[in-house]
C-alpha cells in the first residue's frame, strides 16, 4: 500500500502546477457560462435563442481546433497557453460594457475559441506524459481537477452583485491566476520539432468509439453547461438551489472520474463507454422527480446526473490515445476537441427548442434518449470488431521523473560509452 502510494505521488508530484492552473482556468470557465445564462433567463430572453447564443461559444471551440495546433507547434505550449489566457481574461470584462444578445453571442465565440485552444495545449501535454498503462488514471485526475474548478465556480454565484459586474471581474482575475503556475512550471513540454498530421477519417479508423464517444459527451456536458442553470430555474429553483444544482451535479462527475478512470486502465475502455452509456439512460428521466424535493433529494439527484454525464469524454481521449503516436498528440487533441464541440453546439440547441415546446422534463429526455442510442453503436462496435487494440499499443514511454541507478552512473564522468561497458561487466560477474 506504501508502495503504491508513493509510486502516484512520484507520477503525480510533477504535475501540481499543470493542474493548479487548470483549477483556476476551470473555476473562471464554470462561473461564467452559469452566470450568462441566468443574466440571458432573467432578461426574458427566450430558452430557445439563449441556447443558440451561448452554443455559440462551442463554435470557437471549432475554429481553435482548425488552427490553433500551427501556432502551438510555432511557438511551443507554455506561450501559447499564456497567450491564449490572457486575451481570454480580457474579453471576458467586454461583457460589462453593453448588453445585448448578439454582442454577446460574437465574445462567447470569441472565448470559446481561446479556452478551446488553452485547452489544446493541456491535454496534447499531458498525453504526452502518460502512457497506456496509467493515461486513464491520469486523464481522470485531469478531469477531477477541471470538475472542482467547475463546481467551485457554481458556488461564486451566490456573491452579491447588483451591476452584475463584480462577477465578471472575478472571472477575469480567475483567469489571470490561472496564468502563473503554468508560466513558471519546470515541467518539460512536448517536442515541438517533431509532428505528424492526423485526419479525422484515419482517427475513425483506429478508434470509432473514441469518435462517436467524444460527439456524444458533447451532447452532455454542452446540455448541462449551457442549460443547466435554466432547467433547474424552469423547474422552480431559486438561484442559491440553482447553484447548488449545477456545483453537485458538477461534483457527481468529479467524484466518478479516479475510480472510472482505474477501471478502464484495467480493462477494454470500450465496455467503459457502454456501462457509462447505459446508466445514464436508465437514470435520467427519473431525477425530475427528487428536484423541487429537499436539498439532499436535489444533490442526489443532481450527483447521479454529474456522474454519468461527465465521466464519458476522459475515456474517449484514453482510448483514442492508446492508439496514436506522440507526434500525433496535438493534432488529435484539436480534433477530439472539435468533435465535442460539436455536440456542444447541436445538443443545446435542440435541447432547448425541445424545452420551449414540450417544458423543462426535455432535458432529462434528451440525456436518456441520446446515451440509449450511443448503447446501441458501443454493443454494435464491441460485437463486430472484438479483437480491436487492447493496452500498449503505442511506442510512448512514461518519462522518467527520476534518474534510475544506471542513468545516474553513466552520466558522471567523461566516457558515457567506456561507463556503460564497465557497469554492464560489473552486473555480469
Amino acid at each position: 500500500m506504501l508502495e503504491k502510494i508513493k509510486s502516484l505521488e512520484a507520477l503525480f508530484s510533477p504535475l501540481t502546477a499543470f493542474f493548479a492552473g487548470t483549477l483556476f482556468a476551470c473555476s473562471a470557465y464554470g462561473l461564467l457560462s452559469s452566470y450568462l445564462a441566468l443574466r440571458l433567463n432573467g432578461a426574458n430572453v427566450s430558452t430557445f435563442y439563449s441556447g443558440i447564443i451561448l452554443s455559440v461559444y462551442y463554435v470557437g471551440y471549432i475554429f481553435a481546433t482548425l488552427t490553433s495546433y500551427k501556432i502551438i507547434n510555432k511557438v511551443g505550449h507554455i506561450r501559447a497557453f499564456s497567450a491564449y489566457i490572457s486575451i481570454l481574461s480580457a474579453l471576458v470584462l467586454l461583457h460589462a460594457i453593453y448588453f445585448n444578445p448578439i454582442y454577446w453571442g460574437i465574445l462567447r465565440l470569441l472565448e470559446g475559441y481561446c479556452l478551446s485552444s488553452s485547452l489544446m495545449c493541456l491535454e496534447s501535454w499531458l498525453n504526452t506524459r502518460s502512457n497506456n498503462k496509467n493515461r486513464g488514471i491520469i486523464m481522470s485526475v485531469y478531469m477531477v481537477t477541471t470538475y472542482l474548478g467547475t463546481a467551485s465556480g457554481q458556488l461564486l454565484l451566490n456573491i452579491p452583485d447588483p451591476q452584475g459586474f463584480i462577477t465578471l471581474i472575478v472571472v477575469s482575475f480567475l483567469y489571470s491566476i490561472a496564468l502563473v503556475p503554468i508560466s513558471l512550471t519546470a515541467l518539460p513540454t512536448p517536442d515541438i520539432s517533431k509532428h505528424k498530421a492526423m485526419s479525422l477519417r484515419e482517427m475513425y479508423k483506429k478508434a470509432p468509439m473514441g469518435v462517436v464517444g467524444c460527439i456524444v459527451s458533447g451532447v452532455f456536458v454542452g446540455g448541462v453547461y449551457v442549460l443547466g442553470a435554466i432547467y433547474a430555474q424552469k423547474s422552480g429553483l431559486d438561484i442559491q438551489r440553482t447553484s447548488l444544482f449545477m456545483f453537485f451535479c458538477i461534483m457527481g462527475g468529479m467524484c466518478a472520474q479516479i475510480p472510472i478512470g482505474r477501471l478502464s486502465d484495467k480493462m477494454d475502455r470500450r465496455f467503459v463507454m457502454m456501462w457509462i452509456g447505459g446508466g445514464l439512460f436508465l437514470v435520467a428521466p427519473w431525477l425530475q422527480i427528487f428536484m423541487t424535493e429537499s436539498i439532499w433529494e436535489l444533490a442526489i439527484a443532481s450527483f447521479l446526473l454529474g456522474a454519468g454525464v461527465f465521466v464519458l469524454y476522459p475515456i474517449c481521449v484514453s482510448h483514442v490515445n492508446d492508439k496514436i503516436s506522440d507526434e500525433e498528440r496535438t493534432e488529435a487533441s484539436g480534433l477530439l476537441i472539435m468533435l465535442q464541440s460539436l455536440g456542444m453546439i447541436t445538443g443545446p440547441i435542440v435541447i432547448s427548442l425541445l424545452m420551449q415546446i414540450f417544458g423543462s422534463i426535455s432535458f432529462l429526455i434528451s440525456f436518456s434518449v441520446v446515451s440509449g442510442a450511443f448503447v446501441i453503436y458501443a454493443f454494435k462496435s464491441v460485437t463486430f470488431h472484438p479483437n480491436v487494440n487492447y493496452v500498449a499499443v503505442t511506442k510512448t514511454d512514461p518519462i522518467p521523473i527520476t534518474q534510475t541507478h544506471i542513468f545516474a552512473e553513466i552520466s558522471k564522468d567523461d566516457s558515457i560509452i567506456d561507463k556503460a561497458k564497465d557497469l554492464f561487466v560489473e552486473k555480469k560477474h
